[in-house]
């Protein structure tokens, strides 16, 4: 028998109850109040609840492949299938926040659709209050908890605002250490737990004066740290596809392994090819790499790409093989200027092209002869980007 008619047959049981007087007696009256929280407690349960719900999580699934592959309509359509059934939990939200996200890529401070990303994640931080409530749905609360926080704080970061991190800061690293504990029960902990091993290590290491402010911070292990974020890549589902960009990054940025950091990013073009930040972070590599005739072939099916971002990166892409292929040091010169020119419209969101611009003029006036010139365009590219791969081409 359903649940929902098992319920039905008992109301319909207490109510038949026999009283002396024509309204409730204190007995049924006891019975409706009890089967009353027991419905409600059960529909609350069926609806809190995204773990062991595989329905579920499929369809997160499907709404983030849609998302990541800006297939906005799709997206839109399973959000709203799942805001309808559950209501009451942050999950929608999230979601939601990250249509917003993509769907006004770059999102910019000061945007309608930023003031939008930025309250769907207070709201869904908000209702991870009630799920931190109950012990059958607290692991789902810090999560959504620390994600709403974590999102905010990468979209802030990444437009120079980290300012505006600080008072989420406490909070973010009390439930990262808390998911230290919850990852063998909800895997996208190993997504945070794996990141934060790996950081608390790598980053003082890249940067020195940061030692004193980690020093008394939760020790970390940078090996454990990549297997747990390769197991999150595997295994997650809400955060699958930003693991596979991490590890990109990670392997880019501080393992200085350009060919493994490719292979993440491949994986990343391969599954969401209209997603502009994935195709320009694969460019960049693959320029960095001489591996010119895998970028002519990104760069010619991409006609659905348009406005300033992708133009952005088509102008630096052709100035890069001008100056490194065909030799045109005019070409080369006018792609890096515009592409500098480009690049500012986007603040600090686009620092690192605008710093590879910066990194081919300084290269074409140290072929001229023109060393302080280049020295200077060079240190110009400095403040924009601590990357390696970029300061040393």
């Amino acid at each position: 028998m359903q649940k929902k008619e098992l319920l039905w047959l008992l109301f319909h049981k207490i109510s038949n109850v026999k009283c002396k007087r024509n309204y409730l007696c204190p007995m049924r009256r006891l019975l409706i109040a009890l089967l009353w929280i027991s419905i409600s407690w059960t529909v609350a349960s069926s609806q809190a609840s995204y773990l062991g719900h595989p329905d579920l999580l499929e369809k997160v699934e499907r709404c983030l492949q849609h998302t990541y592959g800006f297939s906005f309509e799709e997206a839109r359509i399973i959000q709203a299938e799942l805001s309808s059934s559950t209501p009451d939990h942050p999950a929608p939200l999230f979601l939601e926040a990250l249509i917003v996200y993509w769907e006004n890529f770059p999102l910019a401070p000061s945007t309608e659709a930023s003031i939008r990303f930025i309250s769907l994640m207070d709201q869904c931080m908000e209702l991870s209050k009630e799920l931190r409530k109950d012990s059958l749905t607290y692991t789902e609360g810090v999560f959504f908890d620390l994600f709403g926080r974590a999102f905010k704080a990468m979209f802030w970061a990444d437009n120079g605002k980290s300012g505006k991190v600080i008072p989420d800061l406490g909070n973010m690293y009390r439930y990262t250490k808390k998911g230290f504990h919850l990852k063998e029960e909800f895997v996208e902990f190993y997504f945070s737990t794996g990141l934060y091993n790996y950081y608390i290590e790598a980053y003082p290491e890249a940067h020195p004066a940061y030692k004193p402010l980690v020093a008394f911070m939760h020790k970390g292990d940078r090996e454990l740290g990549l297997k747990q974020l390769n197991h999150a890549i595997s295994s997650a589902v809400f955060l699958k596809v930003e693991a596979i960009l991490f590890m990109s990054l990670i392997q880019l940025n501080y393992e200085k392994d350009l060919n493994s950091a490719a292979i993440y990013a491949e994986r990343l073009v391969k599954d969401y090819p209209e997603n502009i930040l994935y195709w320009g972070h694969l460019i960049n590599i693959l320029l960095h790499q001489h591996r010119y005739e895998n970028v002519r072939n990104l760069l010619e099916p991409s006609t659905t790409q348009e406005g300033s971002y992708s133009l952005m990166i088509r102008t630096f892409a052709a100035a890069f093989l001008a100056e490194k292929e065909s030799g045109d040091k005019n070409q080369a010169r006018s792609g890096y200027m515009e592409t500098m020119e480009l690049a500012e419209t986007f603040g600090p969101f686009a620092d690192i092209y605008g710093a590879m611009a910066y990194m081919g003029l300084s290269r074409l006036h140290e072929k001229e002869g023109l060393h302080q010139e280049a020295e200077e365009f060079k240190r110009k590219a400095s403040r924009l980007t601590t990357y390696d791969f970029i300061l040393e081409e």
